[in-house]
């Protein structure tokens, strides 16, 4: 599996960087873990398309993480043109949101060459497409309604998305024995509500058992004190083979 970073960052856009959206693939199948509002910027800039995805996985209903998606539709409308089907899944109210912004960011644009399929999950449901295996699980980032973590198996690995989310215990269980464990680090040492801390990881490092520890989504304060982080900190464009 290739884990391609096209974006690290918060919805401040933290040191410059791209809004929060992954990409798995593996046997010309492509994942997309969020979609920030820009994704199709990051993708050409590497080299890629919106076609090499085939299913988009929210984590959660903030704009800096699936805000992109009005722009890969369109893309994939006039640019593509795509053939093949769009999934896009996400937390309950997936469908009602997405689909109203494509509407409201693009008035009469509907897909005509390829389907476009929305589906709401319930934590701990699988989703399962051409050898992907996504499970969500809840995490704690809102006070009312879902956010969702994923454990993804694709090509016979497996990597583990913490979402946005206050620190939780589902996060050990879930990224036990995952091949990549990516976290939301979004503060240093100042805590932010219903987000994690790197004190918060330091307290807890011992009990993460993932293979590979990546963070994503860094506040500025994160940033200036990269070289004492625990864990590694994911740039734009960094691309893991596992």
């Amino acid at each position: 599996m290739r884990v391609t970073f096209l974006g690290t960052g918060n919805a401040f856009a933290s040191g410059g960087r791209n809004a929060m959206s992954i990409l798995l693939r593996s046997d010309d199948f492509g994942v997309l873990l969020d979609c920030g509002p820009t994704t199709l910027v990051a993708l050409k800039k590497l080299g890629l398309s919106p076609t090499d995805i085939d299913v988009i996985l929210l984590s959660h209903h903030h704009g800096d993480h699936f805000g992109g998606i009005p722009f890969i539709v369109l893309h994939e409308c006039y640019e593509g043109p795509r053939q093949k089907p769009l999934r896009i899944a996400g937390p309950e109210g997936t469908e009602t949101t997405v689909a109203e912004s494509v509407r409201l960011f693009f008035p009469g644009i509907e897909p005509s060459s390829f389907s476009l399929a929305y589906r709401d999950l319930a934590p701990g449901e699988t989703f399962g497409q051409s050898g992907l295996h996504a499970t969500p699980f809840e995490v704690d980032h809102y006070s009312n309604g879902t956010a969702f973590g994923y454990r993804v198996e694709l090509g016979g690995r497996t990597v583990v998305f913490s979402g946005d989310t206050a620190w939780t215990d589902e996060l050990v269980r879930q990224s036990s024995g995952a091949d990549l464990f990516i976290c939301e680090c979004s503060s240093f040492d100042t805590p932010i509500g219903r987000h994690m801390s790197h004190s918060d990881l330091v307290d807890h490092r011992t009990r993460i058992e993932a293979k590979q520890t990546l963070l994503v989504h860094a506040g500025d304060d994160v940033l200036a004190h990269e070289s004492e982080l625990v864990f590694e900190l994911a740039q734009d464009g960094m691309e893991v083979t596992l």
